[in-house]
């Protein structure tokens, strides 16, 4: 069956300026005018016979036609890019970028990685550390594990490990405060946080506890030493068991209270459905799933 379709370049013109809700950056994106995008997507117009923007002096919206056909195009040329990608590396070697979250690297991914490389050794990965969403639009990495609600836009998000969050402390430190026996003594305690006060805000609230000073005692935004600053000793953290089983085996810490916390965030396989075309990137997704 014959294809009858416009222009190609009117296509990439109208999705550019439909993804920016702007003729001049989708010209600066395109490396055109932007008299040359606006006669594009007129052209595009013209042949298909209906309005697909709403045009004023200060605003570009889209119609009910073009937010149609936008989601269409963006998917399309997705699975164009990512084909050729695919396709390239079958010859030149896969080399997948990996972006995670550097305590679910450190402490659960790390041990594990072993076995991707005996089951994968074609596979060439490349691992980034970093706590934010990643913009797939600008960033060049495949796929990544981060840490959230799962509520990103544009992205397919599968939950792996949700957290549990309880009150660990070290031998020594307890020694030291032997007459802390409830939850609400922690209102003299110097509390270690993690990037910030909100799971232990949660915890205290769910354990009963009012009246403690968040403010007081030390915010760290990398949760391995977070766990470290506990094992010195510097006070009291909200632990997780896949960052402390271990130091709980061996005696480097102490659950001090029963009460756990489990809270809607947990560490997601995050990327564009697009990406998933790539065999590398599905193996390695389906890889993470498996060792949950």
């Amino acid at each position: 069956m014959a294809r009858k379709l416009p222009p190609l370049n009117s296509l990439r013109a109208f999705e550019a300026a439909a993804r920016h809700l702007s003729f001049t950056r989708a010209a600066n994106e395109l490396f055109v005018t932007q008299a040359a995008i606006s006669h594009q997507v007129k052209g595009l117009e013209d042949y298909l016979g209906y309005d697909l923007f709403t045009r004023s002096p200060r605003n570009l919206t889209l119609t009910a036609s073009g937010a149609a056909l936008m989601p269409v195009l963006a998917d399309a040329f997705d699975d164009i890019a990512y084909a050729l990608v695919s396709l390239k590396q079958q010859t030149a070697g896969s080399m997948l970028n990996v972006r995670l979250a550097p305590s679910f690297a450190a402490k659960w991914l790390s041990p594990r990685l072993k076995e991707f490389r005996e089951l994968y050794p074609e596979i060439g990965l490349c691992l980034f550390h970093a706590h934010k969403p990643v913009d797939f639009e600008r960033e060049d990495i495949d796929l990544a594990v981060t840490y959230g609600k799962g509520d990103w836009v544009g992205v397919e998000c599968t939950p792996i490990i949700k957290l549990d969050f309880f009150p660990v402390a070290s031998p020594a430190w307890l020694a030291k405060n032997t007459t802390l026996v409830k939850p609400e003594q922690l209102l003299d305690v110097s509390l270690l946080h993690d990037a910030s006060p909100n799971d232990w805000n949660e915890w205290l609230r769910q354990a009963g506890v009012k009246g403690v000073n968040i403010k007081r005692g030390t915010t760290m935004d990398d949760t391995n030493v977070l766990i470290q600053a506990a094992i010195d000793g510097q006070g009291v953290a909200l632990g997780s068991t896949p960052f402390v089983e271990d130091h709980l085996a061996t005696g480097r810490l102490v659950v001090l209270f029963d009460q756990v916390l489990i809270t809607d965030h947990a560490y997601h396989v995050v990327c564009p459905k697009s990406h998933l075309q790539r065999a590398d990137v599905r193996a390695f997704k389906e890889w993470l799933l498996a060792q949950v």
